[in-house]
């Protein structure tokens, strides 16, 4: 079994230095706590930290995201905020840039600081960096963000029925020749989205389903894999369904670009109902999902763990999708 002593050995400082870091303890520089924790990671050590005691609370809650680029985390954490606030709680708001080592450091920094709580929004990390937290009682709740052991409250979306969703609709429209452009292969909601796509496919083989080679949620990217397409296959597809709205908007672009009409040619579908999707040409049928609200239901189960005494039962909420019907698809005989 590892030891406290091992970890000061491998970190290369005292045995009262490493406490102190394992204790949030500010008297230590920031150079030596890296060394520390460094070295618990690599060792494996696991530490018993005191659980949390309810009247131990300072009203101050973390948010772990990844960035804050277009609208999606944004108004995520906006809904947190809100409810948040009208609770008396301040918000902290920790970026991770989808870097691992970052997201370990951010949830290390929100336990030194010895916030009530944290919210977690990155899809990419895991249930073995929150366990800081779980161990020493501080509530966690994930927004999101895929939990394989249910030791965490939840708040998602169901990915696989919406983007099934999504399939189902263009089939009942008529299309059977469909190009499916993945989301980032890394990332757990573009996972189940095209979980969702091939369910459909094994219960419809009448539906000749093509899909891009690589994943983005980006429209540069989406605008360079169409390219590519469009030369190597010609236009043999009648629909197109998009994992994320951004990705649909360089796809349109594309298609404008070489003078093909959506959706007389082409129907395309996204997916996220994002804030311009009304404004594109034309309007863009897209799947929607709730992101105000699951920061809201997020920041409640949150509070509701911190003021409550009862730390057995987890809750998972998986809130509805909506299909949003524009004017992207057009119905085929």
């Amino acid at each position: 079994m590892v030891t406290i002593k091992d970890v000061a050995k491998r970190a290369g400082v005292s045995i009262a230095t490493v406490s102190r870091v394992l204790n949030g303890n500010p008297h230590v520089s920031e150079d030596t706590r890296k060394k520390v924790l460094k070295a618990v990671r690599e060792l494996g050590y696991r530490f018993k930290v005191s659980p949390r005691k309810i009247d131990e609370i300072s009203k101050t809650v973390g948010v772990l995201i990844p960035n804050l680029i277009g609208y999606h985390y944004p108004e995520i954490v906006m809904g947190a905020e809100e409810e948040l606030w009208k609770n008396g709680f301040d918000l902290l708001i920790s970026m991770a840039r989808d870097i691992p080592d970052v997201e370990y450091e951010m949830l290390e920094d929100y336990f030194k600081r010895k916030v009530d709580g944290v919210i977690v929004c990155t899809p990419k990390s895991n249930e073995r960096k929150l366990e800081i937290f779980i161990k020493s009682g501080i509530p966690v709740v994930a927004v999101d963000h895929r939990i394989e052991e249910v030791r965490v409250d939840s708040v998602n979306i169901d990915n696989v029925l919406g983007a099934y969703k999504v399939m189902k609709y263009l089939y009942e429209n008529g299309h059977r020749k469909i190009l499916f452009m993945r989301g980032l292969q890394n990332v757990y909601s573009a996972i189940d989205r095209e979980k969702g796509v091939l369910k459909f496919r094994r219960k419809h083989p009448d539906v000749e389903l093509k899909m891009s080679s690589s994943g983005t949620f980006e429209p540069d990217l989406g605008y360079e894999f169409m390219k590519r397409y469009l030369k190597k296959n010609g236009l043999d597809i009648t629909a197109i369904f998009c994992a994320s709205d951004y990705t649909a908007l360089g796809v349109i672009s594309c298609l404008t670009d070489e003078g093909i009409d959506v959706p007389n040619d082409v129907s395309i579908v996204g997916f996220d109902d994002s804030p311009f999707a009304p404004y594109m040409v034309p309007p863009l049928t897209t799947m929607s999902q709730p992101r105000r609200e699951m920061g809201r239901i997020g920041a409640q189960l949150l509070i509701d763990r911190i003021n409550s005494k009862n730390t057995r039962i987890f809750r998972r909420v998986v809130l509805p999708v909506e299909l949003v019907e524009r004017k992207s698809v057009r119905k085929i005989s």
